[in-house]
């Protein structure tokens, strides 16, 4: 389905590298989930295809890696009609679309404007895929920010310096490459208690985290995780990593290339994406965000001097607290993104 892109300019491949794990059968997400690919073909070409998967520790049934041609409704109309039986045969109320089996890989269809490259692990795809979807589903949107790197860190100075004796203190402490797995189970241990509760969330198992982040690890340095550490517990941290996809050629994927290019010949990319920064419930409030943040301004000064441009992940549109925070030192919208939901009706209660 890959020649739907062809002629998408500036396109990067994001996915086959997490389809890989996913569906990998000596993978641990695989092992924790039921997947079954389905799809619809015509006169020998296939209109539409998606994996359905159902992970233990989650309540609903999720259409991945969709994939549709253009004008071929019925086609998809027919697909979501199976995947709609299979969730109601397996029990489930909820089949999400544009959920790639867990938010920790992709969530949601890209919106408007496709002219530029995506950014590494955005999603990408046609925009007549949300068509397919108006009708009979639940719209969840998203939204992502940027800034001018420069800006945004002598803001971040300012109201350091604005509000310091006042703000408790915070250690942050970068992640340790050498120690790498006990130091996936800290952000394990943290991701599941700051988001549980979210839709789009359910339980990771440390060794699919793991995985996912080890097929990473050739790239990044200790910079780009950090925790926040207040009297010797975790109580937060912040992810972020340069445009790996600036590296890549159009039409390809990040892989050994992109290792060489930053690795080996120095080659650093003019964008960083700050794809998570989260803090325990209590401590919201308190400045950890803001401790996290400055030390990410740090690390991207020391590690990556050719950064411009800093982009943030996906935020949830009903999730005004986190916007706002988000545009007060990005406040220009980068891009937007949709996720479908669709309740899964006549399912016994007994």
């Amino acid at each position: 389905m890959l020649r739907h892109y062809k002629d998408t300019p500036g396109f990067i491949n994001n996915k086959s590298g997490i389809l890989k794990i996913i569906c990998n059968p000596q993978g641990s997400f695989f092992r924790n989930s039921m997947q079954k690919m389905i799809g619809v073909k015509a006169q020998g070409k296939i209109l539409c295809q998606c994996i359905l998967i159902k992970h233990k520790n989650f309540d609903a049934l999720t259409a991945a890696f969709f994939e549709a041609a253009a004008n071929a409704a019925g086609a998809v109309e027919m697909m979501m009609a199976h995947a709609t039986e299979v969730a109601r045969s397996i029990g489930v109320r909820r089949l999400y679309i544009a959920l790639d089996g867990h938010c920790n890989y992709s969530l949601g269809f890209s919106c408007g404007d496709h002219s530029r490259p995506p950014l590494f692990g955005e999603s990408r795809n046609p925009h007549y895929y949300h068509a397919y979807f108006q009708y009979g589903y639940k719209k969840h949107g998203f939204s992502n920010y940027c800034g001018d790197f420069a800006d945004i860190s002598l803001n971040t100075q300012i109201l350091t310096e604005k509000i310091g004796a006042r703000a408790p203190y915070f250690e942050t402490q970068c992640v340790n490459l050498k120690m790498f797995k006990q130091e996936m189970i800290r952000y394990t241990n943290l991701s599941n208690q700051i988001f549980a509760g979210h839709w789009y969330y359910f339980q990771r198992e440390y060794d699919e985290d793991y995985e996912l982040f080890n097929s990473m690890k050739p790239l990044l340095s200790s910079g780009n995780l950090i925790f926040a550490v207040k009297d010797g517990l975790d109580i937060g941290y912040i992810f972020l990593y340069p445009d790996f996809n600036q590296l890549v050629p159009p039409g390809k994927g990040a892989g050994a290339g992109t290792y060489l290019r930053h690795k080996i010949w120095g080659a650093i990319p003019s964008v960083i994406k700050v794809v998570e920064i989260a803090v325990l419930p209590q401590y919201r409030s308190s400045g950890a965000i803001l401790a996290l943040f400055a030390a990410g301004c740090r690390q991207i000064k020391q590690r990556y001097p050719q950064i411009k441009q800093v982009v943030s992940s996906w935020i949830a549109d009903d999730n005004p607290a986190s916007r706002n925070i988000t545009k007060r030192f990005a406040p220009n919208l980068y891009g937007s993104y949709a996720a479908y939901e669709k309740e899964i009706r006549g399912i016994s209660t007994q």
